[in-house]
């Protein structure tokens, strides 16, 4: 009979249990990867500044990364100070204004139907397929009762609907109670969404702040003894954790690369569209500048779908603040930044480090936000262009296909060593 060897299993499957333990402890630590990360950007931005610092202003070490960290330490204060405050009483003022915003798309709706009387069935339709089940029924019966009200057939709806004529007396009375009941139901499912969601945005944004305050002082002590850091870490080569050593940290190396690459390229582009965003809205004149340039910023990190995410609360404010023109010129500003972006910033910044398809990539975003949520979205693009290319070797776009390194034979001092696990 085969006797089972923990040592045997281990030496035939040490690349697959390695992964899986090592992917096992970050699963476990999983409620402090929001820490962890920013630890990891705040010290890859902080990393060349301090370089630059010493070689080009031939400053020491530690003067140099004082000054970058007392820079951050500043942006922080200001932010807390200034822009926090303005970004949650700014959105609260949304939230009080919600019912007015309702009415201007109402009154929007219906002065475009009126123009364009052939479009009053798509228009009903798309508002009818946006309601659940649920609320469809509720607005059916409503709708029936209507009717009846009315005096009005199923079979005389249908035809108006159907005609290029605008309806009058109670048909028009009839749509124009059609199309109210569907604009509410969708708008009350969305402000509802919005005033849950509002006090969870304001604890995010200063509890966010904690967490950044620890991840400072944690990449600035990182960067303080990254010298002995690193050679603490080369010494586990030959301890216990050897195996886990040589498996892992050249692959945790070229990912680490490859995401400070892809967070510095989206931290570019980020500024960039706040910045045109900030002087659009400037121009246009549009309020709660501060939330909306926030969540511009915020957004940009995701790529593709943040662009939709950023664009909703800047028309809903420009639709109550200067009625539907205003609202299509914001669009028009949006579209414009969005084209410069894509036509400029990305194919010089973004698309040099990754290089993967926009379909493609919103497919990742949205499979990686109903799998891991918000981080999902943040870093399924490089996490999986990291595997795609890195560990599964398939080339992209303008890349020639990789050819395998080959090694020679491991001497005998260089065999994994086998351990005695039974």
């Amino acid at each position: 009979m085969t006797v089972f060897s923990v040592n045997e299993f281990y030496q035939r499957n040490r690349r697959l249990v390695i992964w899986i333990i090592l992917f096992g402890l970050l699963w476990l630590l999983r409620d402090f990867f929001a820490l962890v990360f920013l630890t990891f950007v705040l010290a890859t931005f902080a990393a060349p500044l301090v370089e630059l610092g010493r070689r080009r202003m031939r400053l020491p070490h530690w003067l140099a990364l004082s000054i970058v960290y007392l820079v951050f330490v500043v942006a922080l204060a200001t932010f807390v100070r200034f822009v926090a405050p303005s970004v949650a009483s700014e959105l609260y003022r949304m939230i009080d204004n919600l019912p007015a915003t309702e009415m201007r798309l109402l009154e929007a709706k219906n002065r475009f139907i009126e123009r364009y009387p052939t479009l009053r069935q798509p228009i009903g339709g798309f508002l009818a397929s946006a309601l659940d089940e649920e609320k469809a029924r509720a607005v059916a019966l409503q709708l029936a009762n209507e009717r009846a009200r009315l005096s009005l057939s199923q079979a005389e709806v249908a035809r108006a609907m159907e005609s290029d004529v605008p309806p009058e007396g109670a048909l028009a009375e009839y749509f124009a109670r059609r199309d109210q009941l569907y604009l509410n139901a969708i708008a009350d499912e969305i402000f509802q969404r919005v005033r849950e969601y509002a006090p969870t945005v304001v604890n995010m944004l200063y509890s966010g702040t904690a967490t950044i305050l620890l991840a400072l002082l944690f990449s600035f002590l990182i960067l303080n003894d990254r010298g002995n850091l690193q050679r603490g870490i080369a010494r586990l080569k030959n301890s216990l954790v050897g195996d886990f050593y040589e498996e892992a940290a050249e692959p945790i190396v070229r990912f680490g690369i490859l995401l400070g690459r892809a967070i510095k390229a989206q931290a570019t582009i980020a500024v960039v569209n706040t910045v045109l965003t900030l002087i659009g809205l400037l121009i246009l004149d549009i309020p709660l500048i501060a939330m909306l340039t926030v969540i511009v910023f915020v957004c940009s990190f995701i790529p593709v779908l943040g662009v939709f995410i950023s664009t909703t609360p800047i028309v809903l404010v420009a639709l109550n603040a200067g009625g539907p023109m205003l609202s299509l010129t914001a669009v028009g500003m949006i579209v414009f930044i969005h084209v410069i972006e894509a036509y400029l910033l990305n194919p010089i910044i973004y698309s040099k480090h990754l290089k993967l398809n926009p379909v493609f990539t919103l497919i990742i975003v949205y499979v990686g936000y109903h799998a891991f949520g918000i981080w999902g979205m943040l870093l399924g693009v490089p996490v999986t262009r990291y595997f795609i290319h890195d560990v599964l070797g398939v080339p992209f776009r303008d890349e020639e296909p990789r050819e395998e390194p080959t090694h020679p034979e491991p001497s005998a001092d260089h065999q994994p060593r086998a351990r005695e696990l039974a």
